[in-house]
């Protein structure tokens, strides 16, 4: 886990200049790091919306984004759930996150 939750108004870039690198540090690899710390963020931004309409919204993107990806996978481990294949990396605004496909779709 990060160290700190993203700081009220903080911008992506700078939490993940913090956060990644601790992650990297307890044993993550960089792209699961990666995906770890930009979930942190935007769970951390999806709490703060108070609509409802908005909050389904930012949950449907959010679970788009990062379905199949196992966050709390070790270094060497699979990064993606059960059910979900790893097919290369995809770009989630600059940066590399593991791309899970469910099986079925291959």
């Amino acid at each position: 886990m990060p160290i700190d939750k993203p700081k009220q108004g903080e911008s992506r870039e700078d939490y993940l200049k913090y956060c990644i690198p601790e992650e990297i540090k307890n044993g993550k690899e960089s792209d699961v790091a990666t995906a770890i710390c930009i979930s942190y963020y935007e769970k951390d931004k999806m709490s703060k919306i108070t609509d409802t309409p908005s909050k389904v919204m930012a949950s449907t993107i959010y679970n788009k984004k990062f379905r199949g990806i196992n966050l709390l996978a070790d270094a060497g481990e699979d990064p993606c759930w059960p059910g979900y294949t790893q097919y290369g990396t995809k770009d989630d605004g600059g940066r590399e996150v593991p791309n899970c496909i469910p099986d079925e779709e291959e």
